[in-house]
């Protein structure tokens, strides 16, 4: 009984896509990548608009960190995941769930700094 229980547990986590983020990325390395592509997407937020190029959109805003964080946490999951190609939308979706709060804090600060 005690094996089929750890088996559900583990295809439930499998199922999760933060849970197995989070197995196969340290917690503190997840963090830190993340906040270097908030701090990276923050400044190509500015440069737009230095540059005339207008305000980014928060959808696009998010598209941009996200991008970033998935390139500084790519060798994990790469090599923790299979190739296929549908586990990356998979991924960039529950990054943006998951980080979706915090960067709409930093978009509304970007936004009230203009």
């Amino acid at each position: 009984m005690r094996l089929q229980e750890a088996v559900r547990r583990i295809l439930r986590e499998e199922n999760n896509m933060m849970r197995m983020i989070i197995r196969r990325v340290q917690h503190d390395v997840l963090e830190r990548e993340f906040e270097e592509s908030l701090d990276m997407s923050s400044n190509m937020f500015f440069n737009l608009i230095k540059n005339g190029g207008g305000t980014m959109s928060f959808k696009r805003f998010i598209d941009v960190t996200i991008s970033i964080l998935m390139d500084g946490i790519h060798h994990e999951l790469y090599s923790a995941l299979p190739e296929e190609l549908e586990w990356r939308q998979d991924v960039r979706e529950s990054l943006k769930n998951y980080y979706k709060n915090r960067i709409k804090n930093r978009y509304r600060k970007l936004i009230s700094e203009i």
